[in-house]
């Protein structure tokens, strides 16, 4: 039998009141937002409420709402938004006292019929939302004044202009208007002056940059980096919209993938992210390189060796994931291989989950050739690879593999059915 709840004693921490200042609040990420939101409406409550994702999100609905300012949490918690604050208090949800408040508000108003007509004028225009979700896209007014902050659209075009953020992140990033009247950070800069875009491409024509997009203004792009110029990001893509490059990092910006290097493959063919026009959000197979797909030693020695030797190679690792709701298969396949040992002694291991291919140490190939065919993948299904290279030692002299090279790189090729 299910455990009745301990009833909560209103008086207790009816007295609690908490008061944000919205453009603060506006200004944090979308995570943090719902973090702080939820801290708050906790302190309320003493920690004595359970805070559930619907009390935050009904909480936000106030602050990105432009008609509701004002709702109800449970135990008459009251979440208002008075100005460029957001209020949360304990009080009666008395509808009908709202009513004759606002009727006597209203009578109180008639007299300034003329300035209110004025404010609502500058208003109108104020906190569109372009795509119906519910939150403003432009013209945003954070502290209620009547005066845009973010995503202002001075030629009416339903395009931003100035103070321009990313991702709906409330940060004045591009074409960002400064106090002595310049514009910092713009964007579709064009570096070179040879009509192509360099820094901050806005390359559908909406307002908001896309590609090759500086966030920090020093004229060096940070994330999104569109090598060849067309439309698609090789590097530092950023999937989530925090800022942070997600996959393809380039580590030490000599413009190739060091980590997480990632490639899809789709029904229709497959490409490298890094070289063709790929979209993760449509893709049937998305293979992740933690940090490049390619292995390269050399001056190894045998792993029976002691002293202060080189006798381990780092790992490959990579994972493919299945997005769709059918089993998949693949192959993977040897590529780019210059193998100059003189023995059959360097030899490879490849080690996976969830139905994937596993060798035990084997010879390395000499050659490029298939590694194993039509591996299967279940729905929705994520497999990690692991492959180790080593040396073996024989126990005996081996100076015939002194100084010989293994390279090449492991490639995974989505099959048709």
């Amino acid at each position: 039998m299910k455990e009745k709840k301990e009833k909560v004693d209103i008086k207790k921490f009816k007295g609690n009141k908490e008061t944000l200042n919205i453009k603060e609040l506006m200004l944090k990420k979308n995570k943090e937002q719902e973090e702080f939101i939820k801290g708050i409406i906790s302190n309320m409550y003493e920690s004595e409420v359970e805070v559930t994702k619907k009390y935050i999100e009904k909480a936000l609905d106030v602050l990105y709402s432009n008609t509701d300012t004002e709702i109800f949490l449970p135990y008459s918690l009251c979440v208002a938004k008075e100005g460029n604050k957001l209020i949360f208090s304990f009080k009666k949800n008395n509808v009908t006292a709202l009513f004759i408040i606002f009727i006597i508000a209203f009578l109180l108003m008639a007299g300034f019929a003329t300035y209110t007509g004025v404010q609502y004028l500058g208003k109108i225009n104020m906190n569109i939302d372009l795509n119906g979700d519910g939150i403003a896209d432009l013209n945003i007014d954070l502290d209620d004044n009547g005066i845009c902050d973010i995503n202002c659209d001075t030629d009416k075009d339903g395009k931003p202009d100035l103070n321009i953020d990313y991702r709906g992140n409330r940060q004045s990033l591009f074409n960002k208007a400064m106090s002595d009247g310049s514009i910092v950070n713009k964007i579709n800069q064009d570096t070179d002056n040879d009509g192509i875009c360099d820094i901050n491409c806005d390359t559908n024509g909406d307002g908001w940059p896309d590609t090759n997009i500086d966030l920090d203004g020093d004229g060096i792009p940070d994330i999104n980096i569109d090598k060849d110029h067309d439309g698609v990001p090789e590097l530092n893509i950023d999937t989530n919209g925090d800022m942070t490059p997600d996959i393809n990092i380039d580590t030490d910006n000599d413009g190739i993938c060091d980590k997480n290097c990632t490639y899809v493959a789709n029904k229709d063919g497959q490409a490298n992210v890094g070289e063709g026009n790929v979209d993760l959000a449509t893709a049937a197979l998305v293979v992740n390189y933690e940090s490049g797909n390619n292995v390269v030693t050399e001056n190894l020695y045998p792993d029976d060796q002691k002293g202060n030797v080189t006798t381990t190679v780092p790992d490959v690792k990579f994972t493919v994931q299945n997005q769709t709701n059918n089993t998949l298969y693949y192959d993977l396949y040897w590529g780019d291989i210059v193998n100059t040992f003189k023995s059959n002694n360097f030899w490879v291991r490849v080690v996976s989950d969830n139905g994937g291919y596993n060798q035990n140490f084997a010879t390395a190939p000499f050659s490029n050739g298939l590694l194993k065919e039509r591996i299967a993948i279940a729905a929705n299904t994520i497999q990690h690879y692991t492959v180790s290279f080593t040396l073996h030692g024989t126990g005996e002299e081996q100076n015939y593999d002194q100084g010989k090279l293994f390279k090449g790189k492991i490639n995974v090729v989505l099959l048709d059915n």
